[in-house]
């Protein structure tokens, strides 16, 4: 015969539970163990060994030598019954079953997880847009959850005071409530935290909390010019008659890494690109000085109208800068850009700009623009 010894105590819906069997046979030392479980509705009135083909839901068999202890789970609040059938060498069969057992739900559990990309605890750049997921297999299933997000800023920076926790792009609605995103306005931690409620059992889970870093701003960087960024003369010839005018060039940003503003901006944005300025160097002239010029788009055409002076071999410098609004508010323009890069390291980066640097940063190109003889 087979007896069930012990069923764990308290038994979880969606947790693996455990039961354990022995065996008595008055002629086999070795009976092998066919286990056989099942998931009740409630009108049965007691636990009976069935065909197991009556059984609504679950069915499992193993046969071993060994009699536990075994592992089930009750995948609903229904009651469960576990039913042992055991077979000796002769074909002898004995029956064993537990009491009808009804599961209990255990409480939530909230777990909080990063899934922007960024590795855990590494800070986030400013102006990127987090998402966090409390998506875990420990959340019981066919239940109402009530999930509880909050946000506290810990910085000082009055945009990231008024940043909120919103529903996230792309979810499914049946788990809108288990995202939460939020953009990263200002720099400083972010600290969140979950409480998830079960309606229908009333249970509560720990409180979960995660903290996200944000770095604060960093300069925007040159990434690709035409000429290219790196490149230093630029030669303009002219038509082959003495009397021909000088070629045009137009020198053009083509995009611009930064944090919050970069350029171009990606599609459906609305924030605020990367501010370009234009310099020129006009070597023609008896005393030549940098001069900013008024045009701020992203591009500056060289032109001989531009220059009615030059002569053949003459050369003129060009310099593009990018700035955001955070290095704009610090060179306050007056200051001028060598100025600037004298006082204040953090907004000189480029190794070609400062020298100073290994930073792969560039902050501003300049072009030695050359009329050809």
């Amino acid at each position: 015969m087979v007896t069930i010894v012990q069923v764990t105590d308290p038994v979880f819906r969606g947790s693996p539970a455990e039961f354990t069997a022995s065996v008595t046979d008055d002629k086999d030392s070795q009976a092998s163990l066919s286990l056989e479980w099942a998931e009740f509705d409630s009108q049965l009135p007691n636990c009976k060994w069935v065909t197991p083909d009556t059984w609504a839901l679950h069915y499992k068999s193993t046969n071993q030598d060994s009699f536990g202890p075994y592992e089930f789970t009750a995948d609903s609040s229904a009651k469960v019954c576990v039913c042992a059938r055991t077979t000796d060498h002769n074909g002898a069969t004995g029956i064993g079953c537990s009491n009808a057992i009804t599961p209990t739900n255990s409480k939530p559990v909230a777990t909080i997880v990063d899934v922007s990309g960024v590795a855990s605890g590494q800070p986030r750049p400013l102006c990127s847009q987090v998402h966090l997921s409390a998506e875990n297999p420990n959340l019981p299933t066919g239940d109402q959850l009530q999930f509880n997000w909050t946000l506290q800023y810990t910085g000082s920076d009055s945009r990231g005071k008024s940043v909120q926790l919103s529903s996230c792009a792309g979810v499914v609605a049946a788990k809108d409530a288990q995202h939460r995103c939020f953009n990263a306005a200002g720099p400083g931690d972010y600290a969140v935290t979950l409480l998830i409620t079960d309606s229908t059992t009333s249970l509560t889970s720990d409180l979960a909390n995660f903290d996200v870093p944000v770095s604060v701003d960093t300069p925007p960087c040159l990434q690709r010019t035409d000429p290219d960024v790196y490149a230093q003369r630029i030669l303009l010839s002219r038509s082959a008659d003495l009397g021909g005018t000088y070629q045009s060039r137009t020198f053009r940003v083509l995009s611009v890494a930064d944090d919050c503003e970069p350029y171009p901006l990606p599609a459906g944005s609305t924030g605020t690109p990367s501010q370009f300025v234009w310099s020129v160097l006009d070597n023609t002239q008896a005393s030549p000085a940098w001069t900013y010029q008024t045009n701020t788009s992203d591009s500056f055409t060289v032109s001989q109208s531009l220059f009615p002076n030059v002569r053949p071999g003459d050369t003129i410098e060009l310099r593009v800068e990018v700035r955001d609004t955070v290095v704009q508010q610090k060179l306050k323009v007056s200051g001028g850009l060598s100025q600037a890069c004298t006082s204040d390291i953090d907004i000189c980066c480029g190794g070609v700009a400062c020298g100073t640097t290994n930073d792969l940063c560039v902050r501003w190109t300049t072009w030695t623009v050359q009329f050809q003889p």
